[in-house]
């Protein structure tokens, strides 16, 4: 047998459930009502400091905290049932004082909340939003602005001003048949003789002065040139010159004679005789135009002209046949000069020309000259067109679409609206643009982005068919093709069989050219005759309804709060741009409603400067900084501050139940696995979000997961009891490092438990469960990587539990008792400056030359009394106090003097006060037998008591082995304590028999040792504790495994295990029973 101690080095184990026998050192059986502090040791847990009686608190109301800094701090409740008063209470969380909500009793605004079983919550800066998460997100009532004249407009833009060049324009579905007119490419010439017949171009004049030449220009339009009768009638600018040449030659020689006679002999010679030849040459300059439908007719145009009295017939020769457009009906046509000798030509004339024939030839259309070109409206507007020049190429008519946007004027209509199709199959690359004039009207301005616009199609109103197979319905055009888009919305009236639901808005699935198709919740076959429906409204959201999206309680920093819609009336007349924020560009394909829509929204959260909004497996987030848009900042390109929209997808179900913002990324929690939501990228955006599966736990999806800084735990219930797992991210591609921090307690943590709170700057995890008095508290301290600390205890508090919450290292809890909802805080480091707190040690608190230290009362609801009164005739003292206390707990009821004399002048410094009486409906309770000054400085509260339940020690002989089959006797345990008051340590046997009256009579009589800890006059407690450390001998004289050792502390007095040590005899041999 030999003497053997060993040390106990602290109690910051925490409670173990491991047999006695693999407990650490340090670790214990029980630790209730106590703090395992790695700086000053095991203590019992600092007070419930009450704050106030909450006013207007319900018990079937919703809590939920509100923190935005470090000095706007608030808690909240919801009650559906004041629907009809104030639904919503807010108390500030420092004097627990409520706070005004401006909206009137029974505000239509707080039907939102109705009908919720729960709420998704979360404060971003001055706006805490609300969503029930029994409402469904629907879109808007509202619509996208109607376009411009309904949509029925186009612009005609002059590319190419030519001459000769006819412009046309047309609003029919098919292009105009032009008619066939002539141009002449050939004319002949006659001279008419006097009798009226023709006599060819060449003539012969006996008169050889040759005065019937000569030249002339001719037209058949008219002119002076021509005399007599003309067959011209339907020619234009047909052209030419004639010229009449005359060439004299020798007719006769004529013999001359002297007179004397016509012999040889008076022959005197010849003299010629000379006439004229006259040759007339016809050029064609331009053959113009004959506007006859028949060959023959047109090769019958003539004209007469004279030159020097003499009289010539020009005629037509041959034709070719010409296409035009010139006596087409119906349309808006004018031809250009044909050369600048005909006159000058701009594009003001041809536009002005276009625009006088548009609005006097086309039906149902109306042209003004803007810029270059005709902006062109009415019914018939989307179906002009645009013919001439070599390829139709000198004009391009812009409907509501246009493939390139380089292709739009440079000046247009004020709210003019096009699509831009950049790629003919594919939709999801189109965009919209919306002209801005600079004077607000025409003329000069730009193109912006914007959203499609209402009935922003020609197909409404016409015919259509309609079949259904199964629980699909085709609706098919008539005649032509329909411009609707997948997702977009139509208003339908069926007309014959047995149509669905109607009227009434259905969404497009599928489009073909002709047909488009959608699902019903109706399956039938039906075709045939007499199945029509009617498109009457081509409906486009403008956004989402926001009466059906979270609300927002706004912070007035004046100490009151409004709830709101968040919608664009309320937020004008508040003056901000915080609502809900409608589509500003693209369409139901480039821009689509955010994946939440149709379903309810369960979670809230913030993360990287963007609100998150959790549906089912659908994740949301706004644009950064925007948080109330969900839609895309442009259909042209992608952008880093678009929305993210994602899906959540595993082969189980993964309907999100959580969130964890942390420095990675987001951490996501369905039942059955953890996501991380992250980048790789500087840049959060969807062009660099991944999604990724990262473990597969099962998770509690009532208890929501904390961060402890560098890791983060989670709760599983699938067991009898709630299990709790820390999840270190290593990181992107490595798995999470996943302990179990319960494995210790396997049966600490009660399945049911329903709020968690965690505080990592004291690191500290909280859970409880909702009605009753225990908290468990995981208690951690890591030193670099290495976890230090690992302790599990619990607290059992006053009243019944409502809300838990950490913030700025104090923990607050709203209780139920006695008919009131109280709010108390606890400090786990008293205020120096505090008045409740008492000193231990010389000097000022906190300085660097001294030791000292300031401790609350160790008392639940603790408070000073609003007034003390000493009564002569009974010799008690009355204090009120702010909340009631139930008569039946009278006998828990304490009263610590601080600092303060009785009314004959001696101290009463460190008296606790007990056997206090309550008077019933009044806040008051009775000191007896003492009275006590109105100045002195008193702190009244509940007793509670600590608890702390040794395990059986073992002897350690080396390397962390313990004998546990050897003989060892402890003969003593000491205590190393810091500052501490009053405790009793409980010495009990395990061990127990029956005699034979039935009687149970343990082997070992049960051991209380009462010590005084560092109370100066133990013997009447009056004095604080007044020492920094102390030890304390518990005498055992039992074998290790023949007795339970069991520390209470019962006064209002801190105390602080240090460390301990056991010394006792050990016998390594063992004793066999034969």
């Amino acid at each position: 047998m030999a003497t053997v101690n060993q040390r106990i080095p602290n109690f910051l184990g925490g409670v173990s459930q491991q047999p006695d026998k693999i407990k650490f050192p340090g670790q214990l059986r029980v630790c209730d009502n106590a703090v395992p502090d790695i700086t000053f040791g095991l203590k019992k847990r600092p007070p419930a400091e009450f704050v106030k009686a909450l006013t207007n608190a319900n018990s079937a109301g919703k809590w939920f905290e509100i923190i935005r800094d470090g000095e706007s701090k608030f808690i909240m409740q919801i009650t559906t049932s004041n629907l009809s008063t104030k639904p919503i209470r807010i108390w500030d969380l420092a004097t627990g004082n409520e706070q005004q909500l401006t909206n009137s009793n029974g505000d239509a605004i707080f039907s939102y909340l109705a009908s919720a079983n729960d709420y998704a919550v979360t404060t971003i800066q001055d706006y805490t939003l609300i969503a029930n998460v029994s409402k469904t997100v629907g879109k808007s009532t509202t619509t996208t602005e109607a376009p411009l004249f309904n949509g029925e407009y186009a612009y005609a833009r002059l590319d190419t001003v030519a001459y000769n060049t006819e412009y046309v324009l047309y609003a029919a579905a098919n292009p105009p048949t032009p008619v066939t007119h002539y141009r002449v490419t050939s004319v002949k010439v006659d001279k008419i003789d006097g009798n009226g017949s023709l006599a060819g171009p060449t003539w012969n004049e006996g008169n050889a002065n040759q005065q019937f030449s000569g030249t002339l220009t001719w037209s058949f339009s008219g002119g002076d040139a021509i005399q007599g009768s003309s067959n011209r009638t339907n020619c234009e600018n047909i052209e030419g010159s004639l010229q009449v040449n005359g060439n004299s030659y020798i007719a006769n020689n004529i013999a001359n004679y002297d007179g004397t006679g016509t012999a040889s002999e008076d022959f005197l010679g010849y003299t010629q005789d000379y006439d004229v030849r006259y040759t007339a040459t016809v050029t064609l300059q331009d053959g113009g135009i004959i506007k006859e439908t028949d060959e023959n007719t047109a090769k019958g145009k003539f004209i007469d002209v004279s030159i020097e009295g003499v009289n010539y017939r020009i005629a037509v020769e041959a034709v070719e046949p010409v296409k035009t457009y010139d006596t087409v009906s119906g349309i808006a046509y004018f031809k250009t000069p044909k050369n600048p000798d005909n006159g000058p030509l701009s594009m003001q004339t041809i536009l002005t020309e276009l625009k006088n024939s548009v609005n006097s030839s086309l039906s149902n259309v109306t042209a003004e000259v803007i810029g270059s070109g005709l902006f062109l409206h009415g019914s018939s507007a989307l179906n002009v067109n645009f013919l001439g020049g070599a390829v139709n190429e000198n004009m391009s008519v812009i409907g509501q679409k246009a493939q390139d946007v380089s292709r739009l004027p440079a000046m247009c209509k004020q709210g003019y609206i096009a699509k831009i199709a950049n790629t003919a199959d594919l939709d999801t690359d189109d965009y919209y643009v919306k002209f801005i004039a600079d004077n607000g009207v025409s003329g000069v301005g730009s193109w912006e982005e914007c959203v499609r616009p209402q009935n922003f199609t020609s197909n409404l109103n016409i015919n259509y068919n309609w079949t259904q197979s199964g629980n699909t319905i085709t609706v098919t055009q008539v005649s032509g093709n329909h411009n609707f888009e997948v997702g977009e919305e139509v208003y339908l009236t069926f007309t014959g069989g047995s149509p669905p639901a109607n009227p009434k808005y259905y969404t497009i699935e599928t489009v073909t050219n002709n047909s488009f198709t959608f699902t019903t919740n109706t399956t039938q076959n039906q075709t045939g005759s007499g199945l029509t429906v009617t498109v009457s409204t081509d409906h486009m959201h403008a956004g989402l309804d926001p009466a059906t999206m979270p609300h927002a309680l706004i912070n007035n920093r004046n100490g009151t709060f409004t709830f709101v819609k968040l919608d664009f009336a309320t937020a004008s007349s508040q003056g901000n741009q915080n609502y809900w924020k409608d589509r500003e560009v693209g369409d139901n394909t480039s821009n689509p409603f955010p994946t939440i829509t149709g379903s309810t929204i369960q979670k809230m959260f913030f993360h990287r400067n963007r609100l998150g909004l959790i549906s089912g497996e659908q994740v949301v987030m706004s644009q950064p900084g925007q948080y109330f848009n969900l839609f895309i900042v442009s259909a042209i390109t992608a952008s880093d501050d678009n929305p993210i929209d994602i899906t959540v997808s595993d082969v189980k179900p993964a309907f999100i139940n959580h969130t964890l913002p942390i420095q990675k990324g987001l951490l996501m929690f369905s039942d059955n696995g953890q996501f991380m939501l992250f980048t790789e990228s500087d840049i959060f955006s969807p062009k660099t979000v991944r999604l990724k599966k990262i473990s597969s736990y099962e998770c509690d999806n009532t208890i929501q997961p904390v961060d402890l800084g560098t890791s983060v735990l989670f709760t599983s219930n699938v067991s009898a009891y709630a299990r709790a797992f820390e999840a270190t991210i290593l990181d992107d591609d490595v798995p999470p490092n996943i302990i179990e921090q319960t494995r210790v307690v396997p049966e600490f943590l009660p399945k049911d438990i329903n709020k968690s709170t965690n505080s990592a700057a004291i690191g500290i995890t909280s859970y409880c469960k909702t009605g009753t008095s225990n908290i468990y508290h995981y208690k951690y301290y890591n030193a670099g990587n290495q976890r230090e600390q690992s302790a599990w205890y619990t607290w059992t508090v006053k009243g019944t539990l409502l809300h838990t919450l950490y913030t700025g290292g104090l923990f607050y809890t709203v209780t139920f008792y006695h008919n009131q909802y109280i709010l108390s805080r606890h400090e786990y480091v008293a205020d120096n400056t505090a008045n409740n707190a008492y000193q231990v040690g010389e000097g000022t608190v906190g300085s660097p030359t001294t030791i000292s230290r300031r401790f609350e009362p160790c008392l639940d609801y603790l408070v000073t009394p609003t007034a003390i009164t000493a009564s002569v005739p009974n010799d008690n003292t009355t204090l009120d106090i702010p909340y009631a206390v139930n008569p039946g707990e009278a006998s828990l009821v304490q009263v610590l003097c601080i600092s303060g004399n009785d009314t004959d002048g001696d101290s009463l410094a460190g008296s606790v006060f007990t056997g206090v009486q309550v008077i019933p409906g009044q806040n008051k309770i009775i000191i007896p037998k003492v009275k006590i000054s109105s100045s002195a400085k008193l702190m009244v509260g509940f007793r509670y008591t600590t608890i702390i339940s040794l395990p059986t020690y073992y002897y350690n002989v080396g390397q962390n082995a313990y004998d546990l089959e050897g003989d060892l006797r402890i003969s003593g345990i000491n205590f190393e304590l810091g500052v501490s008051g009053p405790m009793e340590f409980h010495l009990t046997s395990p061990f127990s028999y029956v005699d034979s009256s039935g009687n149970v009579t343990k082997d070992i009589d049960d051991y209380i040792q009462y010590e005084t800890g560092m109370i100066t006059g133990s013997s009447t407690f009056n004095n604080y504790p007044a020492e920094l450390t102390k030890s304390v001998r518990v005498p055992i004289q039992r074998k290790n495994n023949k007795y339970d050792l069991e520390i209470k502390v019962t006064d209002p007095f801190s105390i602080a295990l240090i460390s301990a040590s056991w010394d006792g005899i050990y016998n390594q041999k063992r004793h066999v029973r034969r």
